[in-house]
């Protein structure tokens, strides 16, 4: 009876490991996103005051999310395409200055977590995304590392709707 009870505690803890992953994989970004910038804290470095409009188009597929970064830049349209993994794989990227960011994610709850290491200060951080409004806003809160000589990371809590 002992080996009965234990095989099954086991097995519960093994069937049950497994549910906080099965979970996460509800969770799906897919589609286009605009910037609102009304209901977003945007972080005071890098291009945010240049950038007029930006949309993100995403492709969830499974642990792979390709996120096409559609911006106008002083009246200019760029778009730059960068991808990451959900189940902790390194992914690696180049920014559209050419500097190679390596990323990395894992999942808390239903909020993706990206850990980005870039050569600057502006291409290093850490990312939050995730899902509110019933999945019609994308939310991404950014950790920024101190600038130079100062001791507080910054925060940013931008907003996208659906479109």
């Amino acid at each position: 009876m002992k080996v009965l009870t234990a095989v099954a505690i086991v097995l519960g803890i093994l069937v049950g490991s497994d549910l906080p992953a099965l979970a996460e994989t509800s969770v799906n970004f897919s589609g286009t996103w605009e910037l609102d910038r009304s209901r977003s804290v945007l972080p005071s470095r890098g291009p945010w005051a240049l950038i007029s409009a930006l949309t993100l188009v995403i492709d969830h597929q499974g642990d792979t999310l390709r996120i096409e970064r559609r911006a106008e830049i002083m009246r200019v349209p760029q778009s730059f395409v960068t991808t990451i993994y959900t189940d902790g794989r390194e992914a690696s990227n180049q920014t559209p200055r050419g500097e190679t960011v390596v990323s990395k994610c894992h999942w808390e709850g239903n909020r993706l977590v990206t850990v980005h290491k870039g050569p600057t200060e502006s291409t290093s951080g850490t990312d939050t995304r995730y899902l509110a409004e019933e999945g019609k806003v994308l939310i991404v809160d950014s950790v920024l590392p101190p600038r130079s000589g100062g001791d507080n990371p910054e925060r940013a809590h931008v907003v996208f709707v659906r479109k």
